[in-house]
């Protein structure tokens, strides 16, 4: 399976993609740049998510419970 976060700093500025290999990496990534976006004056609003490639083309992962990646790992 084919995972990679994505990030737009500043919507509606293009995302940022970051490959990992599990969804669990990809919440620690998330968190992770979350961190360091919120130190930085220059980023006033942020989003973030997890792609899967499937069938060719890349879609928003879901847990089999249809929560994202945020809502998955936060409780």
């Amino acid at each position: 399976m084919e995972l990679r976060v994505w990030n737009v700093i500043n919507p509606p500025n293009k995302p940022a993609y970051y490959p990992v290999s599990t969804p669990q990496e990809a919440y620690k990534k998330i968190v992770e740049l979350s961190a360091v976006q919120l130190m930085n004056p220059n980023v006033f609003s942020n989003a973030f998510g997890l792609e899967v490639f499937e069938d060719g083309e890349w879609s928003e992962w879901y847990n089999e419970y249809g929560e994202d990646v945020s809502e998955a790992f936060e409780n």
